[in-house]
């Protein structure tokens, strides 16, 4: 009984917990989410064409239409997209991905997630028919008030027969650090981070105005200007977006400010489990969760 009294009197280790967002597609987009179809700077503005989108069980599945971002042409179709805050510390972005070329050949046919602000600005990372070979690879994409910027992120390619699916994942493990990217064919080799990856967040001016201004996480596909009959098909099982605040940040509003020192001012003092302002989970807010955060002042603010 004593044993007992000493693990019920006794604090559990505190983390961070995970600010994580996942659709599955389950008889369609998520009605607890704020999905929503428009890309600004688009014609047209809202992408949604009904008879070009389908659920199949547990999947978004997309007759791809012509359209595209590229270079300004800012005509594609059929943009799930979510909107989301500035991501400032530990988080990831995640999808899986099917697709299925049908007739379609000599064009980078795409399908996959694109991270925007608007249709000038943006980076995609897709899976991607190979032109003249029809085999696949993953890469990425980037344009900076239209100008296209290639990060020059790109995995070898593989055959079809391989594998059609792919799970992609984008990833920043500390803020201001570099971005990797990874894929997985499900082929029991795990994760594999593409050639020309990591990459720092400066290097590709779409990104780095995503990470610290927010925008929008969407589901892409391109058929990069082909045309003609059984066009391409792209089955989206899930995303996932997922972020762990800095600890700094009290109030997990992405940046550490005078709101988080306030909140450790008010808290200063009090102990127990689970609090807040404690920062480094000592079970009280003293000096060292002030100075923390002043340590960690301004970290994930924009400007």
């Amino acid at each position: 009984m004593r044993a007992i009294l000493v693990l019920l009197g006794a604090c559990l280790i505190a983390t961070t917990p995970a600010q994580r967002v996942w659709d599955d597609f389950l008889g369609g987009l998520s009605s607890q989410l704020p999905w929503g179809w428009q890309v600004s700077g688009n014609t047209p503005h809202n992408t949604y064409d009904s008879a070009f989108v389908q659920y199949d069980g547990e999947r978004l599945v997309i007759t791809m239409r012509s359209g595209t971002l590229y270079q300004g042409y800012n005509s594609i179709r059929n943009v799930p997209n979510l909107p989301v805050v500035p991501l400032r510390a530990d988080w990831r972005i995640e999808a899986r991905v099917q697709l299925l070329r049908n007739s379609a050949s000599n064009a980078y046919v795409q399908a996959g997630v694109v991270l925007f602000r608007d249709a000038d600005h943006y980076l995609n990372y897709h899976l991607v028919l190979e032109p003249g070979t029809n085999r696949l690879f993953v890469s990425t994409g980037a344009e900076w008030a239209g100008q296209y910027q290639p990060p020059g992120v790109a995995s070898a390619s593989w055959a079809p027969s391989q594998s059609e699916t792919v799970r992609l994942l984008i990833r920043q493990r500390v803020p201001g650090g570099a971005i990797h990217f990874y894929y997985d064919l499900e082929d029991g080799l795990g994760w594999r981070e593409a050639s020309g990856s990591p990459i720092a967040p400066s290097a590709v001016p779409a990104l780095e105005a995503f990470l610290t201004q927010g925008g929008f996480v969407g589901l892409y596909t391109d058929t990069a200007g082909w045309s003609g009959v059984n066009p391409p098909v792209a089955r989206f099982d899930y995303l996932e977006i997922e972020q762990t605040p800095l600890p700094q940040d009290v109030n997990a509003d992405g940046c550490v400010d005078d709101a988080d020192l306030l909140a450790v001012l008010f808290a200063f003092g009090q102990s127990g489990c689970a609090l807040e302002a404690d920062t480094n989970a000592d079970r009280v807010v003293d000096d060292s969760d002030l100075l923390a955060v002043l340590f960690a002042f301004g970290s994930g603010c924009q400007g």
